[in-house]
């Protein structure tokens, strides 16, 4: 595979750039003409309407919690958040009615409705073998029983999380704000704005490279609030995914563009600031699709009070994606019938006729009705499924308000996980190389530099489990500003060394999509200063997602960072940061002073599960020792005791090392 040289000559012809037009609300059906023309079925709108009634059953229940007028519950105390998704029901269900056990979503602080939309609707479609590998303790149990058996136990596990229980899908540990749900594809919500899109990016990623062919053909939705769509990783994240070089012939053979879906939920208001005409400049939202895209990533408003419009966009959207012509943006219009949280009362930034316009369109009273109208259900019929969905919330809220707490000796049990990788799976235990193995020079006393060990260790490691990629800027043609990556985009492909755009944080929060969903990617920020910019996606979403999900997941993943200090580079070029993300529980930092550990430290920086900064100091690449050429690693956590002495102790790391050595030799001779 040869270099890929632009084609970026001077052109200057006068014109203009266009752009293409955005549909708005172009879905003209009703329940009624989907029977007739058989798009849908009873059972199916039944569904529908049944998981919006769990959805605003759950956020009614934590509304009087908070009033004291939940009866089920009068004698418990609910401490945590209230961020209620009552009248964004008709999104959240009508997303997930669509997508396949399998298929992924992100969310947002406001995502108990994803959350209880996303597991409602993968229970749907479960057989009773899968229902009773997720729910063994309803082995006895079959067809419709067993299905209402699990639930109903999706329900108390969702409530279980919230009020902070053992039980909850999180064993208590994330709250409703991290909710997640592996086993059927809840990647978490995310209590930071914006956080879970890098992350649906780095999913999508995965399953677009994905070894296990089995593995591939999954769709990702990323559902975030219009507040989320000024925020800079999120447009880091849109540009990423819509990346030329993913259906450029030139980079590869497939046409890779990713299988995402950005679900924007516009319900007007960030917290308090108005999406209309204060904090954006573009209406619709879905606009900002043109700054990323020729083709707008296909981005189009849709209703996202009436879930078969919702329903028809995901669909069309999901056959975009699995025809690899992803990304896809999708605005549903929606509203937010209450404050930010239960403290905000919402007068301050919004009328009552302006509320009163909205509940004019309920959605769960409007499809109510269309459901009558259609003649596809009677009154008794609905009311007893609204029955249902009551006496099911209450029964499952009094069992997770008596449910056992965490036990405070496992306050930190999940912090790290102290698995590895040392056995690598088929079928990625074969690895496909593309051309050449580069060259990595030894002197004839099996010296070699710092910096050769490095990119040996991480070409071994890529050898031996298919799942390692590494990307970051320049890493790819280029081979690294420091030519460490040299050769490996010729042996490996681009499906595995590929260039990113200058995006730091977008480069680490897909690199956590990617781990999350079962790669172990090893990316790349130039300099450590850059860190900073991604300091919330190594901090906040790395270091916490194992913990978080009660080790639901794992975040195997490295990130490689070099400090230029000595260099003459500057403030913003010179910063040795690694004591910050040392501080940070759920990370692990590695910087080798020495070829020998640099390889070593590398290899078992790639093999552990845990996320590892990896410092490299620019001092040292050229800086020669012995390697061995087989394979080793070099343990975490345990001290390299190079001089043994009675008189005083010195602790050093990175480039500090070798002057340490210095200052005890000095010392000794004193």
């Amino acid at each position: 595979m040869g270099n890929y040289y632009s084609n970026s000559a001077p052109k200057f012809k006068k014109g203009e750039a266009t752009f293409l037009p955005i549909p708005e609300y172009s879905y003209s059906g009703t329940a009624k003409s989907e029977l007739k023309n058989k798009s849908v079925t009873k059972e199916e709108l039944a569904e529908l309407y049944e998981s919006m009634l769990v959805i605003r059953e759950f956020e009614d229940m934590i509304l009087k919690l908070k009033n004291g007028a939940y009866e089920v519950l009068s004698d418990f105390e609910y401490r945590g958040p209230t961020h209620l998704s009552i009248g964004q029901e008709a999104t959240a269900a009508g997303v997930c009615s669509q997508l396949a056990i399998t298929d992924q979503i992100t969310s947002t602080h406001r995502g108990h409705g994803d959350s209880i939309a996303k597991g409602f609707h993968a229970i749907r479609r479960m057989t009773d073998a899968e229902l009773k590998a997720r729910c063994p303790e309803f082995e006895n149990l079959s067809g419709a029983e067993l299905q209402e058996a699990v639930m109903e136990d999706h329900i108390y596990r969702t409530i279980a999380e919230l009020f902070g229980k053992e039980a909850g899908y999180g064993k208590g540990r994330g709250g409703g704000m991290h909710i997640a749900d592996f086993r059927v594809g809840h990647l978490g919500a995310n209590a930071i704005v914006g956080g879970g899109i890098p992350i649906a990016t780095g999913a999508a990623m995965t399953t677009r490279i994905d070894v296990d062919e089995a593995k591939r053909g999954k769709v990702v939705c990323a559902f975030a609030g219009d507040g989320a769509y000024a925020n800079g990783v999120v447009l880091e994240s849109f540009n990423w995914a819509a990346q030329k070089q993913f259906t450029n012939p030139e980079f590869s053979s497939i046409n890779f563009g990713l299988p995402i879906i950005y679900c924007l939920i516009n319900n007007h208001f960030g917290m308090t600031g108005r999406a209309d005409g204060e904090v954006n400049g573009v209406s619709p939202l879905a606009r900002r699709a043109a700054g990323f895209s020729d083709n707008n990533m296909h981005a189009e408003v849709v209703n996202g009070m009436d879930p078969l419009a919702v329903r028809d966009a995901i669909n069309r959207a999901k056959e975009l994606c699995k025809n690899g012509q992803g990304p896809v943006m999708l605005e549903f219009n929606t509203y937010r019938y209450f404050g930010h949280s239960l403290s905000d009362p919402r007068t301050e930034y919004r009328t009552k006729e302006e509320e009163a316009l909205w509940k004019e369109v309920d959605p769960v009273d409007c499809f109510r009705k269309a459901l009558l109208n259609a003649k596809a259900f009677t009154e008794k019929q609905l009311v007893a499924i609204e029955e249902k969905v009551a006496e099911r919330n209450r029964r499952a809220a009094r069992r997770a308000a008596d449910a056992a707490d965490p036990d405070p000796a496992d306050v930190i049990k999940y912090m790290y996980t102290d698995t590895t990788s040392e056995v690598v799976p088929a079928p990625y235990n074969q690895c496909m190389t593309r051309g050449p193995r580069p060259t990595i020079k030894r002197d004839a006393e099996g010296r070699m530099t710092y910096k050769a060990a490095i990119q040996e260790g991480m070409i071994e490691e890529m050898e031996r489990d298919a799942r390692v990629v590494c990307y970051g800027e320049d890493v790819a043609d280029y081979g690294n500003a420091f030519k460490l990556t040299k050769g490996m985009l010729e042996y490996f492909g681009r499906a595995r060394v590929f260039n990113s755009p200058i995006s730091e944080a977008a480069i680490i929060g897909t690199g956590v999509g990617m781990a999350m969903t079962g790669y172990r990617p090893v990316v790349e920020l130039m300099y450590m200063d850059f860190a900073l910019m991604a300091s919330d996606q190594i901090s906040n979403q790395a270091a916490k997602w194992h913990y978080m999900t009660g080790a639901s997941t794992k975040v195997p993943m490295v990130i490689r960072c070099s400090v230029g200090g000595g260099k003459g580079y500057g403030g913003q070029h010179s910063q040795s940061l690694e004591s910050i993300f040392a501080h940070i529980p759920g990370t692990l930092v590695a910087y080798p002073s020495n070829p020998y550990d640099a390889k070593g430290l590398i290899k078992t920086a790639i093999r552990d599960d845990n996320p590892v900064v990896f410092v490299e100091g620019q001092l040292l690449y050229n800086v020669k020792g012995v390697v061995p050429q087989e394979d080793y690693t070099v343990p975490f956590g345990v001290a390299n005791v190079i001089r043994e002495g009675s008189d005083a102790t010195i602790v050093a790391w990175g480039p500090a090392v070798n002057d340490a050595i210095k200052a005890a030799d000095a010392l000794a001779e004193e």
